[in-house]
């Protein structure tokens, strides 16, 4: 883990280039999808996994804005570890909870 930051600073995340972040949509002080699409632009390659409380249209607007993963917060931190491997295998994963 490089940062954990509440705000959306876009030159931080050019500058830091991580391979991947994982967003809690819960503490964005923006729209999750405009800060999702925002970090997309800003790293096109990157793994990007939103962590949401599971509303079937903010996981759809997640996945359109470009996050890899849609992540539920019921998910334990087992489940989260396994999922995120099967994500970055397979390219993508949207938790059926959040359908």
């Amino acid at each position: 883990m490089v940062r954990v930051a509440p705000n959306l600073d876009v030159d931080d995340i050019r500058a830091t280039r991580p391979d991947a972040l994982f967003v809690d949509t819960d503490f964005l002080d923006v729209d999750p999808a405009d800060a999702v699409s925002a970090m997309r632009a800003a790293l096109p390659r990157a793994f990007i996994c939103a962590y949401t409380d599971g509303e079937g249209q903010r996981a759809d607007r997640l996945r359109f804005a470009g996050a890899n993963c849609v992540l539920s917060k019921r998910s334990g931190p087992r489940e989260i570890a396994d999922v995120l491997r099967t994500a970055r295998t397979r390219g993508s994963f949207t938790d059926p909870r959040c359908d």
